[in-house]
């Protein structure tokens, strides 16, 4: 272990103490037309780090943050401003990074108030920490670097179409801490928008070109994933009010298609043409609603969804052949206050790889508020009777329950939501979901109070054995005017798919998905966190969290788990605050040709505020 203080450090530290002697006595700084204004927090610290993530090490050290915003002439003519940051990790900030992140976000807008306003932004970021994606856990930790630009310009004049035209590109490196997996993904992005009003017909339209390359390294027996995906999509909207008490009238119409080069899924592309049209008629008491939708491509819709996130499409083959068109009709009607009787009637025709598929559905629903004996309780209970080309299917049930009530000290608000038989991506599968949860609330004496919030979910496809996406979290905080309590609990399991960013929750069957691409996931996640304000101007918190999952899938099984320990003491005298922090970190992937993360750290520092000018 070495404690050494380079020149950079040391012309740093004396710039904090200058500062804090002499920069709250600046001013907004004026050459001319220009004017810029400037303030931020410049941190010298002590910092000690053990193990094998940021090696063994004492060292004094610099950091902070600082807001620079500024304009020429005017603020509509040019306007600009820079927040950059150094040295900042969950020892020493809110940052939330278990490295030392730096980076920096700038924007610049140009003639905010004309015609003719435009933007350019820029953004970097070193060593930040991200999240490796699990459904419905904490995830794991990964570090990043990353920069992106953008920019845009816009033409608005009155009665004139307008036109907005924007472009970004960015590039990005993660690496899987306790593994050897990295990431790298570069995209860019380019858009073209239009309104105009003509007529009484609101028309909007646009294209949207994105190019996307992304590369997994490091994964089980050294496989290497590398993708790469162009996509493009047209879009067309009209919209117009009908002259009767409201009613309105749609039209929709989307074109996408997609190229996408993947080294393990290969190649794939398909194009897909969307149509939909919706009427609102507001007949007194009884309004309808007709809505038609017309797609000539059923999986490659699911398969651009996808590529358009940086994902790679579910199969390795071009689209197979498929259509679908629906047309749905519904209406309700107000019985009495607080009583409704709603139902509608769906039609759907498919064509799929070669089969022919026909689905009705007939639904009626009834909800109910109660106003006086159960008041806050209302319930929602529905029918839906469905038959394809076989015959009659199964009658499937909706229902919804809700109830929001105060009963003196406590604060009550639950639901139960059941659907069955709920259309998916095909029509061949059906689903049956379950969620409830809700929140209490409760005033105690001496100032506290406690929040509680619970949410669960589960999810099946009836034809497919197995196939179950289930979540449940729970949250827990005791509150008080000078500290804080919380604690957290999560778990989930299902069928996802593999990404550069984690895992994503498919809503397809894994039969449909191919081998490559399924993967099965279990993970939990909890922790807690405290923070107490022991004497005025001093905050102290701290925080724990724990998370575990494992995966299984033909590319990629593993075992993985995740530590952290925080721990934060400030206390602010006038301009400056007095800072110690301390993190314990590990993180294992299993199987992996790397030992897991490490990293105990702790710093002692001294923040000063500062108006730079």
């Amino acid at each position: 272990m070495s404690w050494k203080m380079t020149s950079r450090e040391w012309a740093g530290v004396v710039l904090l103490w200058g500062l804090a002697f002499c920069g709250g006595a600046w001013a907004q700084i004026s050459l001319g037309d220009f004017h810029a204004t400037a303030n931020g927090n410049i941190e010298a610290d002590y910092a000690g780090e053990f193990g094998n993530l940021q090696g063994s090490d004492h060292s004094l050290g610099l950091g902070g943050s600082g807001t620079i915003n500024g304009y020429y002439y005017n603020p509509n003519f040019v306007s600009f401003s820079m927040l950059p940051y150094y040295g900042r990790s969950q020892d020493n900030s809110d940052s939330q990074s278990i490295t030392d992140s730096s980076g920096y976000t700038g924007t610049l807008n140009i003639f905010n108030a004309s015609h003719y306003p435009g933007f350019f932004s820029v953004h970097q970021n070193w060593n930040s920490s991200g999240t490796f994606g699990i459904p419905g856990v904490a995830g794991l930790t990964t570090e990043n670097n990353g920069h992106g630009i953008g920019l845009g310009w816009s033409f608005l004049f009155p009665e004139k179409p307008s036109l907005s035209i924007g472009y970004a590109e960015g590039s990005s490196s993660s690496s899987l801490l306790g593994s050897a997996t990295t990431t790298a993904a570069t995209n860019k992005n380019f858009d073209v928008r239009s309104a105009y009003l003509v007529d009484g017909f609101q028309l909007t339209g646009g294209f949207i070109h994105v190019n996307a390359n992304s590369g997994v390294a490091g994964l089980v027996d050294g496989e290497t994933e590398n993708t790469e995906t162009s996509s493009n999509e047209y879009y067309a909207i009209a919209s117009r009010p009908i002259p009767y008490r409201g009613s309105s009238f749609s039209v929709a119409f989307n074109r996408g298609s997609y190229d996408t080069d993947d080294s393990i899924a290969g190649q794939s592309n398909g194009t897909t043409d969307n149509l939909t049209a919706n009427v609102n008629l507001l007949f007194p008491r009884l309004p309808v609603s007709v809505v038609t939708n017309y797609t000539d491509n059923i999986f490659g819709s699911y398969e651009q969804q996808l590529v358009n996130n940086g994902q790679a499409p579910v199969a390795g083959i071009v689209s197979p052949e498929s259509r679908s068109l629906s047309v749905t009709a519904s209406t309700y009607y107000t019985v009495m206050p607080g009583a409704m009787v709603g139902g509608y009637a769906t039609r759907s025709e498919q064509y799929f790889d070669g089969q022919d598929y026909g689905l009705t559905q007939f639904g009626v629903t009834g909800s109910y508020g109660f106003s006086r004996l159960l008041k806050g309780l209302r319930i929602m209970a529905g029918v839906v009777d469905s038959a394809d080309q076989e015959g009659n299917t199964r009658a499937g049930l909706v229902g919804n329950v809700f109830y929001d009530r105060q009963h003196g000290r406590w604060d009550i608000q639950s639901f139960v939501r059941y659907d069955q038989n709920t259309q998916t991506l095909l029509v061949i599968y059906t689903t049956s979901s379950l969620n409830y949860g809700g929140t209490v609330k409760v005033r105690l004496p001496h100032d506290l109070r406690w929040v509680s919030i619970a949410n669960c979910a589960r999810s099946v496809f009836q034809q497919v054995s197995g196939d179950e996406n289930r979540s449940e979290s729970f949250n827990s905080m005791l509150l008080w005017t000078r500290a804080t309590m919380s604690a957290n609990y999560s778990q989930s399991k299902g069928t996802s798919v593999f990404t550069a960013s984690g895992l994503v929750q498919t809503p397809v069957p894994g039969s449909v998905l191919s081998p490559e691409n399924a993967t099965l996931y279990n993970g939990v996640s909890y922790g807690g966190t405290f923070k107490v304000n022991p004497v005025h101007n001093m905050a102290i918190s701290t925080a724990y969290e724990r998370t575990g999952s494992n995966s299984i899938s033909p590319l990629l099984s593993s075992n993985n788990g995740s530590t952290l320990y925080t721990g934060l003491l400030q206390y602010e005298f006038r301009k400056v605050i007095f800072t110690a922090g301390a993190t314990k970190f590990n993180q294992h992937i299993f199987p992996s040709s790397t030992p897991p993360s490490m990293l105990t750290s702790y710093t002692f520092g001294i923040t000063r505020w500062f108006k730079g000018f």
